[in-house]
């Protein structure tokens, strides 16, 4: 009989895992601190390894920065997933606000990813998906139980987490909890007051608020 000699997929070794992980690392650090402008041979070297193991991993930019958004996508989802496990719609709500500004502040690169000319284009269809239902639930339970202002809308939330990281971008090297403070004030700004009517004007769409957040990186 004659002998199967098909090749068999193989699990990447350990360390090509390792290399993929220190690249994803430092291309956060590099995209963080240069933004859209940020190179291969940039993160190669914040990676400390070289430009070869960068182009074999990742032909370009693009799909580096496409690993890096797969990377992330999970973290920005459970923000709302563990947001929505909490009873009251106002505290789940402000949870869940807090958190996606947390996730900006903490992470500067998340608007390089999302927000750089054209990348608005590549993000995965999935990723709304993912996040829609539960974030436009807690939404609608916050304002059907009076606890959120009229009219909001996800992409409030999306542009109010990058206002706030802005703050932490310049306030990192003095105080890198500062954002706290105004991350607050912003979250309470959302509770309806008798002085507050409902928001205007209408937000922009996801990939209107897109190119208008790269013209500012």
């Amino acid at each position: 009989m004659p002998v199967d000699t098909a090749p068999t997929s193989r699990p990447p070794r350990a360390d090509a895992e390792r290399n993929r992980r220190r690249i994803l690392d430092a291309a956060t650090r590099v995209f963080a601190d240069s933004g859209p402008a940020a190179t291969l041979n940039d993160v190669a070297r914040a990676a400390g390894v070289g430009i070869g193991t960068i182009y074999r991993k990742f032909p370009d930019k693009e799909a580096l920065l496409d690993a890096l958004l797969e990377d992330k996508v999970a973290a920005v989802v459970q923000v709302a997933v563990d947001a929505a496990e909490l009873a009251d719609p106002g505290v789940a709500f402000r949870a869940y606000l807090f958190g996606m500004i947390e996730v900006h502040a903490r992470d500067r690169s998340l608007a390089t990813i999302l927000f750089a000319p054209t990348r608005h284009e590549r993000v995965p269809a999935d990723f709304t998906q993912r996040l829609a239902p539960t974030a436009d639930a807690l939404i609608a339970e916050a304002i059907a139980a009076g606890e959120l202002r009229v009219g909001f809308t996800r992409q409030d939330t999306t542009v109010l987490a990058v206002m706030v990281s802005a703050i932490a971008a310049a306030t990192r090297s003095q105080d890198p909890d500062l954002w706290r403070r105004y991350a607050q004030v912003v979250v309470d700004g959302t509770r309806p007051t008798a002085a507050t009517g409902p928001l205007a004007p209408d937000p922009l769409s996801f990939t209107r608020t897109a190119e208008a957040l790269g013209g500012t990186l």
